[in-house]
Protein backbone atom coordinates (compact mmCIF):
# COMPACT_ATOMS: atom_id res chain seq x y z
CA UNK A 1 0.00 0.00 0.00
CA UNK A 2 1.20 3.54 -0.78
CA UNK A 3 2.32 5.70 2.14
CA UNK A 4 -0.67 8.00 1.66
CA UNK A 5 -4.01 7.44 -0.02
CA UNK A 6 -6.98 9.80 0.06
CA UNK A 7 -10.40 9.59 -1.55
CA UNK A 8 -12.87 12.49 -1.44
CA UNK A 9 -16.24 11.05 -2.35
CA UNK A 10 -19.47 12.25 -0.72
CA UNK A 11 -22.25 9.70 -0.77
CA UNK A 12 -25.88 10.78 -0.79
CA UNK A 13 -27.51 9.09 2.21
CA UNK A 14 -28.89 11.60 4.72
CA UNK A 15 -28.73 9.04 7.53
CA UNK A 16 -25.03 8.17 7.13
CA UNK A 17 -22.77 9.41 4.38
CA UNK A 18 -19.06 9.41 3.65
CA UNK A 19 -17.15 12.62 2.94
CA UNK A 20 -13.67 11.19 2.55
CA UNK A 21 -11.42 8.37 3.71
CA UNK A 22 -7.77 7.43 3.53
CA UNK A 23 -4.61 5.84 4.85
CA UNK A 24 -1.33 7.46 5.86
CA UNK A 25 2.06 6.45 7.15
CA UNK A 26 3.00 9.67 8.91
CA UNK A 27 6.45 11.25 9.17
CA UNK A 28 7.88 12.46 12.49
CA UNK A 29 6.85 16.07 11.78
CA UNK A 30 3.31 15.24 10.62
CA UNK A 31 0.56 17.29 12.30
CA UNK A 32 -2.97 18.51 11.60
CA UNK A 33 -4.66 21.60 12.99
CA UNK A 34 -5.56 23.35 15.15
CA UNK A 35 -8.90 23.13 13.37
CA UNK A 36 -12.62 22.99 14.03
CA UNK A 37 -14.32 20.45 11.75
CA UNK A 38 -17.98 20.46 10.72
CA UNK A 39 -18.21 16.68 10.41
CA UNK A 40 -17.12 13.52 12.25
CA UNK A 41 -13.72 11.85 11.80
CA UNK A 42 -12.51 8.49 13.10
CA UNK A 43 -8.80 7.63 13.00
CA UNK A 44 -7.77 4.01 13.57
CA UNK A 45 -4.11 3.65 14.58
CA UNK A 46 -2.44 0.69 12.87
CA UNK A 47 1.12 1.21 14.13
CA UNK A 48 3.22 3.69 16.07
CA UNK A 49 2.12 6.46 18.37
CA UNK A 50 0.63 9.94 18.19
CA UNK A 51 -0.79 12.77 20.26
CA UNK A 52 -4.36 14.06 20.13
CA UNK A 53 -5.46 17.32 21.77
CA UNK A 54 -9.01 18.59 22.16
CA UNK A 55 -10.27 21.52 24.21
CA UNK A 56 -10.12 19.42 27.37
CA UNK A 57 -7.25 16.94 27.28
CA UNK A 58 -4.08 15.58 25.73
CA UNK A 59 -4.23 11.92 24.75
CA UNK A 60 -1.30 9.68 23.83
CA UNK A 61 -2.65 7.17 21.28
CA UNK A 62 -1.07 3.88 20.31
CA UNK A 63 -1.63 0.95 17.98
CA UNK A 64 -5.02 -0.75 18.49
CA UNK A 65 -6.73 2.49 19.50
CA UNK A 66 -8.91 4.95 17.62
CA UNK A 67 -10.03 8.51 18.28
CA UNK A 68 -13.11 10.53 17.38
CA UNK A 69 -13.29 14.15 16.23
CA UNK A 70 -16.77 15.65 16.57
CA UNK A 71 -18.23 18.70 14.79
CA UNK A 72 -17.54 22.02 16.48
CA UNK A 73 -14.60 20.81 18.60
CA UNK A 74 -11.21 22.51 18.34
CA UNK A 75 -8.60 19.76 17.85
CA UNK A 76 -4.92 19.26 17.05
CA UNK A 77 -3.08 16.00 16.48
CA UNK A 78 0.45 15.03 15.55
CA UNK A 79 2.67 12.02 15.06
CA UNK A 80 5.09 11.05 17.81
CA UNK A 81 8.60 12.30 17.03
CA UNK A 82 10.21 8.95 17.91
CA UNK A 83 7.59 6.46 16.78
CA UNK A 84 5.25 8.14 14.27
CA UNK A 85 1.88 6.57 13.76
CA UNK A 86 0.24 5.00 10.75
CA UNK A 87 -3.53 5.32 10.62
CA UNK A 88 -6.53 4.86 8.44
CA UNK A 89 -9.49 7.25 8.70
CA UNK A 90 -13.00 8.17 7.61
CA UNK A 91 -14.80 11.54 7.53
CA UNK A 92 -18.58 11.17 7.69
CA UNK A 93 -21.84 12.74 8.76
CA UNK A 94 -25.55 11.97 8.88
CA UNK A 95 -28.70 12.14 10.96
CA UNK A 96 -28.20 8.71 12.54
CA UNK A 97 -24.53 9.27 13.50
CA UNK A 98 -25.13 10.47 17.10
CA UNK A 99 -27.25 7.38 17.85
CA UNK A 100 -24.75 5.03 16.22
CA UNK A 101 -21.85 6.50 18.18
CA UNK A 102 -23.85 6.34 21.40
CA UNK A 103 -24.57 2.65 20.90
CA UNK A 104 -20.84 2.06 20.39
CA UNK A 105 -20.11 4.00 23.61
CA UNK A 106 -18.15 6.64 21.69
CA UNK A 107 -18.67 10.26 22.72
CA UNK A 108 -16.87 13.63 22.93
CA UNK A 109 -16.37 12.86 26.63
CA UNK A 110 -14.54 9.61 25.80
CA UNK A 111 -13.13 10.16 22.29
CA UNK A 112 -10.34 7.58 22.54
CA UNK A 113 -11.22 3.88 22.50
CA UNK A 114 -9.39 0.57 22.17
CA UNK A 115 -9.97 -1.65 19.16
CA UNK A 116 -8.06 -4.91 18.91
CA UNK A 117 -8.51 -5.49 15.16
CA UNK A 118 -7.66 -2.25 13.32
CA UNK A 119 -6.51 -4.26 10.30
CA UNK A 120 -10.17 -5.18 9.74
CA UNK A 121 -10.91 -1.47 9.35
CA UNK A 122 -7.84 -1.00 7.14
CA UNK A 123 -9.09 -3.71 4.77
CA UNK A 124 -12.58 -2.20 4.61
CA UNK A 125 -11.24 1.28 3.85
CA UNK A 126 -8.78 -0.16 1.31
CA UNK A 127 -11.80 -1.66 -0.43
CA UNK A 128 -13.61 1.69 -0.37
CA UNK A 129 -10.55 3.40 -1.90
CA UNK A 130 -10.91 1.17 -4.96
CA UNK A 131 -14.16 2.92 -5.94
CA UNK A 132 -13.32 6.63 -6.38
CA UNK A 133 -15.50 7.36 -9.41
CA UNK A 134 -18.99 8.68 -8.79
CA UNK A 135 -21.23 5.90 -10.05
CA UNK A 136 -24.30 4.27 -8.48
CA UNK A 137 -22.40 1.01 -8.09
CA UNK A 138 -19.43 2.69 -6.39
CA UNK A 139 -21.74 4.55 -4.04
CA UNK A 140 -23.18 1.20 -2.97
CA UNK A 141 -19.69 -0.21 -2.44
CA UNK A 142 -18.67 2.80 -0.34
CA UNK A 143 -21.87 2.86 1.70
CA UNK A 144 -21.58 -0.86 2.42
CA UNK A 145 -18.01 -0.29 3.62
CA UNK A 146 -19.08 2.57 5.85
CA UNK A 147 -21.79 0.45 7.46
CA UNK A 148 -19.34 -2.45 7.76
CA UNK A 149 -17.02 -0.23 9.82
CA UNK A 150 -19.83 0.64 12.20
CA UNK A 151 -20.81 -3.03 12.36
CA UNK A 152 -17.27 -3.79 13.57
CA UNK A 153 -17.49 -1.04 16.19
CA UNK A 154 -20.91 -2.28 17.34
CA UNK A 155 -19.55 -5.83 17.66
CA UNK A 156 -16.50 -4.65 19.61
CA UNK A 157 -18.61 -2.62 22.04
CA UNK A 158 -21.36 -5.27 22.24
CA UNK A 159 -23.85 -2.61 21.26
CA UNK A 160 -27.54 -3.30 21.77
CA UNK A 161 -30.82 -1.49 21.38
CA UNK A 162 -32.41 -0.11 24.51
CA UNK A 163 -36.06 -0.71 25.36
CA UNK A 164 -37.25 2.32 23.40
CA UNK A 165 -35.45 1.13 20.26
CA UNK A 166 -36.52 -2.52 20.31
CA UNK A 167 -39.57 -4.13 18.69
CA UNK A 168 -42.44 -1.70 18.11
CA UNK A 169 -40.64 1.04 20.01
CA UNK A 170 -38.02 1.09 17.25
CA UNK A 171 -40.59 2.72 14.98
CA UNK A 172 -41.36 5.37 17.59
CA UNK A 173 -37.67 6.15 18.01
CA UNK A 174 -37.14 6.39 14.26
CA UNK A 175 -40.25 8.54 13.84
CA UNK A 176 -39.25 11.04 16.52
CA UNK A 177 -35.70 11.22 15.15
CA UNK A 178 -37.12 11.82 11.68
CA UNK A 179 -39.34 14.64 12.94
CA UNK A 180 -36.69 16.32 15.09
CA UNK A 181 -33.93 15.97 12.51
CA UNK A 182 -35.93 16.95 9.42
CA UNK A 183 -35.31 20.41 7.98
CA UNK A 184 -38.50 20.37 5.89
CA UNK A 185 -41.14 22.36 7.82
CA UNK A 186 -43.97 20.87 5.76
CA UNK A 187 -43.56 17.19 6.61
CA UNK A 188 -46.81 15.40 7.38
CA UNK A 189 -47.88 12.35 9.33
CA UNK A 190 -48.19 10.53 5.99
CA UNK A 191 -44.57 11.42 5.21
CA UNK A 192 -43.48 9.88 8.53
CA UNK A 193 -45.53 6.71 7.97
CA UNK A 194 -44.15 6.36 4.44
CA UNK A 195 -40.59 6.83 5.73
CA UNK A 196 -41.12 3.94 8.16
CA UNK A 197 -43.10 1.86 5.62
CA UNK A 198 -46.02 1.45 8.02
CA UNK A 199 -49.62 2.65 7.94
CA UNK A 200 -50.82 5.90 9.50
CA UNK A 201 -53.14 3.98 11.79
CA UNK A 202 -50.32 1.78 13.09
CA UNK A 203 -48.13 4.85 13.62
CA UNK A 204 -50.96 6.48 15.59
CA UNK A 205 -51.34 3.34 17.75
CA UNK A 206 -47.61 3.25 18.51
CA UNK A 207 -47.47 6.93 19.49
CA UNK A 208 -50.51 6.64 21.75
CA UNK A 209 -49.13 3.50 23.40
CA UNK A 210 -45.55 4.65 23.97
CA UNK A 211 -45.70 8.47 24.07
CA UNK A 212 -49.32 9.01 25.11
CA UNK A 213 -49.82 11.46 22.26
CA UNK A 214 -50.60 11.38 18.55
CA UNK A 215 -48.08 11.81 15.74
CA UNK A 216 -49.90 14.97 14.67
CA UNK A 217 -49.65 16.41 18.17
CA UNK A 218 -45.96 15.52 18.44
CA UNK A 219 -45.30 17.11 15.05
CA UNK A 220 -47.17 20.28 16.07
CA UNK A 221 -45.22 20.55 19.32
CA UNK A 222 -41.96 20.06 17.42
CA UNK A 223 -42.88 23.01 15.20
CA UNK A 224 -43.71 25.18 18.20
CA UNK A 225 -40.39 24.25 19.85
CA UNK A 226 -38.58 25.26 16.67
CA UNK A 227 -40.48 28.54 16.67
CA UNK A 228 -39.48 29.19 20.29
CA UNK A 229 -35.84 28.62 19.36
CA UNK A 230 -36.04 31.07 16.46
CA UNK A 231 -37.91 33.68 18.49
CA UNK A 232 -35.34 33.41 21.26
CA UNK A 233 -32.14 33.36 19.23
CA UNK A 234 -32.84 35.35 16.04
CA UNK A 235 -34.37 38.62 14.90
CA UNK A 236 -36.24 37.00 12.00
CA UNK A 237 -39.71 38.46 11.39
CA UNK A 238 -42.54 36.47 12.94
CA UNK A 239 -44.02 35.87 9.47
CA UNK A 240 -40.72 34.30 8.35
CA UNK A 241 -40.58 32.12 11.46
CA UNK A 242 -44.16 31.02 10.87
CA UNK A 243 -43.33 29.94 7.32
CA UNK A 244 -40.09 28.19 8.33
CA UNK A 245 -42.02 26.18 10.92
CA UNK A 246 -44.64 24.98 8.45
CA UNK A 247 -47.36 27.61 8.89
CA UNK A 248 -48.36 29.31 5.65
CA UNK A 249 -50.72 31.65 7.50
CA UNK A 250 -49.11 33.82 10.24
CA UNK A 251 -52.47 34.14 11.99
CA UNK A 252 -52.75 30.34 12.21
CA UNK A 253 -49.23 30.28 13.60
CA UNK A 254 -50.01 32.90 16.24
CA UNK A 255 -53.17 31.05 17.23
CA UNK A 256 -51.36 27.68 17.50
CA UNK A 257 -48.41 29.23 19.36
CA UNK A 258 -50.63 30.97 21.89
CA UNK A 259 -52.64 27.80 22.45
CA UNK A 260 -49.48 25.85 23.36
CA UNK A 261 -47.41 28.52 25.09
CA UNK A 262 -50.21 30.65 26.55
CA UNK A 263 -48.50 33.75 25.17
CA UNK A 264 -48.32 35.36 21.72
CA UNK A 265 -45.14 34.95 19.63
CA UNK A 266 -44.33 38.66 19.85
CA UNK A 267 -44.72 38.61 23.63
CA UNK A 268 -42.58 35.45 23.89
CA UNK A 269 -39.83 37.15 21.87
CA UNK A 270 -39.98 40.29 24.01
CA UNK A 271 -39.67 38.20 27.16
CA UNK A 272 -37.01 35.68 26.15
CA UNK A 273 -35.08 37.03 23.15
CA UNK A 274 -31.30 36.71 23.61
CA UNK A 275 -30.19 38.62 20.52
CA UNK A 276 -30.81 42.08 21.91
CA UNK A 277 -29.46 41.32 25.41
Amino acid sequence: MEKKQVMIHQTSSEELHLLSCGYEECSTDQSYGPIVCHYYILHFVLNGQGHFYDDKSHYIINKNQYFLITPGTLVFYRADTQNPWTYTWICFNGTCVPDMLRRCHISPESPVQSFSRPDDIRRIIAGMLKHPEKTPANECHIQSGLYAIFAKLCEASRASYNALESNDNFYVSQATNYILGNSDPNITVSDIANYLHISRSYLFTLFKEHLNTSPQRFLAMSRIRNACELLTNTDLPVTTIASSCGYQNPFAFSRAFKKEMEIAPSEYRQKYNNVRK
